[in-house]
């Protein structure tokens, strides 16, 4: 039986035997709840659930209609959303009736705990991924979304995102089967979690892929950490490869070891260059007890990313890197800086300027290059506020790579605030800057670049350029590169849009590359 109320405040809660969910008056869905377990997260920062979005904003469809006993129709003049309930599913129809594309969000319980991919992979949940089906666990709970969606996260640090879209006029559906997990699920699941082994021996530091900031022309610091069985009565290491000036020798040093707490640690002054490998080794007596290797890490120039589309994985296309010797840092891990870049707050799949950028840099300085970019596209320098969720999204950044751990942070932003004055986008960009290294507690240089561009009849707006250069004349902020000049040929859409071509993403990181290079010529 299907039964459907309307309570205060104009909400319609729907429930059955087996599921209960609730359509706000906004026509967004609130609750979905099965087996008693909910699984939406309204009310963390725009979130509403299940909503749409378009330019940022969580649009209010509150023509809500009942046209049989199981449907509610929510509608506004630009996008509509059929719900069609049954006894274990809800259909959802939903259109996008302007000129624009939107973006449908899912935002889940952070007490989900697991996801069955469209394989059937079981994977511990926050997950990234693209599938056309998915299926989210909950205690005795199960909920199958069939749909093809982005899975990212974590979104407010803790919570899944599910993410699909809608081209201008498309229609698209989106079915949810409710129940309980199988018992070869349920199995998995317990898999999933189980204790992990002990390991012999765990390196915590550095992590594969890893780039430490220099500290001079020559030579910066590399931290040497983890775990061994505490019966070993030595560690030792050593690291091979190229630096800037040759190869290094390879021969094994011992470690600072507690046997007490079975950890090891060191830290080291060691020679601008890379990728090397480092090798460890815990031993007893005459014997090797474990060994691990990091095939990569390095000593060289590192650089965080903020600001909104431009600076995140927008670009019409993904692009590489091809010099091998750029790497990214997600904040739980650094991988090869191929795009999409990871550990975006958007969770943005498109193209970047990253890989040009570290290329041109690694090809300048003959160092490996790590980047990370925290962006979020079609952003206000309201949203980035020292109050606000994305301040802390790029701080967190900020803290894990620690004091000194970068060289400068690049700020690609504006095109959302080409009406304020340039007063106003001044005094707010000042304050995150100021903010940033205040809480910081140490001083880094903010790269500012000058950007305003919409489309070919508006290249450029005067009040947000005027505002970032005078940031850069009282020495707020370092020059970083006009992207407004790249126009034609440069954007997406055949020259109409306002994100990046391939070419574009080249060009743009070229010109950051050259700005930046400026700058550690006379520093180093």
């Amino acid at each position: 039986m299907i039964k459907v109320s309307k309570i205060a405040h104009e909400e319609r809660i729907v429930s059955t035997s087996v599921y209960s969910a609730t359509v706000a008056r906004d026509g967004c869905l609130t609750q979905l709840r099965v087996a008693g377990e909910d699984f939406l997260a309204p009310g963390v920062g725009i979130s509403r659930g299940g909503y749409l979005v378009q330019q940022g904003e969580v649009l209010r469809l509150e023509q809500i209609e009942q046209p049989q006993a199981n449907v509610l129709v929510a509608s506004s003049d630009m996008a509509s959303v059929r719900y069609e309930f049954h006894s274990d599913e809800i259909i959802w129809t939903l259109k996008n009736q302007t000129k624009e594309p939107m973006a449908i969000f899912l935002i889940l319980a952070p007490e989900i705990a697991a996801m069955a991919d469209a394989d059937g992979r079981m994977q511990k949940v926050v997950t990234t991924g693209n599938w056309e089906r998915t299926t989210w666990f909950r205690g005795s709970a199960r909920l199958e979304i069939k749909a093809i969606g982005r899975q990212w996260g974590p979104w407010t640090y803790q919570h899944q995102a599910w993410e699909s879209w809608l081209e201008p006029g498309q229609e698209r559906r989106i079915q949810f089967k409710a129940g309980k997990p199988t018992a070869e699920e349920t199995e998995s699941i317990d898999r999933l979690f189980a204790p992990a082994p002990s390991e012999d021996l765990k390196i915590l530091s550095p992590r594969d892929w890893q780039v430490f900031q220099r500290t001079t022309l020559k030579e910066g610091p590399i931290v040497l950490s983890g775990t061994t069985r505490p019966e070993a009565d030595r560690v030792e290491y050593r690291i091979s490869g190229n630096s800037i000036d040759g190869p290094l020798p390879a021969d094994w040093r011992q470690a600072s070891f507690s046997q007490n707490t079975g950890t090891f640690c060191v830290g080291m002054s060691f020679p601008a260059g890379g990728w090397y490998k480092l090798e460890v080794r815990a031993g007893q007596g005459n014997g090797t007890l474990a060994e691990k290797t990091v095939e990569h890490c390095a000593v060289g120039e590192v650089f965080l990313g903020a600001g909104q589309s431009n600076a995140t994985n927008c670009g019409q296309f993904p692009i590489r890197q091809h010099s091998g010797r750029v790497a990214s840092f997600s904040g739980a891990h650094w991988q090869p800086a191929d795009d999409p870049q990871p550990g975006v707050a958007d969770g943005s799949l498109g193209g970047s300027f990253w890989p040009a950028f570290g290329d041109a840099l690694a090809a300048r300085f003959s160092v490996p290059i790590g980047v990370a970019s925290t962006g979020f596209g079609g952003t206000s320098v309201d949203q980035w506020q020292p109050e606000g969720e994305l301040f802390r999204w790029m701080m967190r950044r900020v803290w894990q790579l620690g004091p000194a751990g970068f060289r400068g942070l690049l700020w690609h932003q504006g095109e959302s605030d080409v009406e304020k004055t340039a007063e106003e986008y001044y005094r707010k960009l000042k304050r995150v800057i100021l903010e940033s290294k205040s809480q910081a507690g140490w001083e880094f240089p903010w790269f500012v670049a000058q950007a305003s561009y919409h489309d070919p009849d508006h290249p450029s707006f005067p009040a947000p350029r005027k505002a970032q250069k005078r940031l850069w004349d009282e020495r707020v902020a370092l020059r970083g590169p006009d992207t407004d000049t790249l126009v034609g040929e440069h954007r997406d859409f055949d020259g109409l849009g306002i994100h990046f071509s391939p070419k574009g993403l080249k060009t743009h990181g070229e010109m950051w590359a050259e700005r930046v290079g400026e700058y550690l010529e006379q520093v180093l």
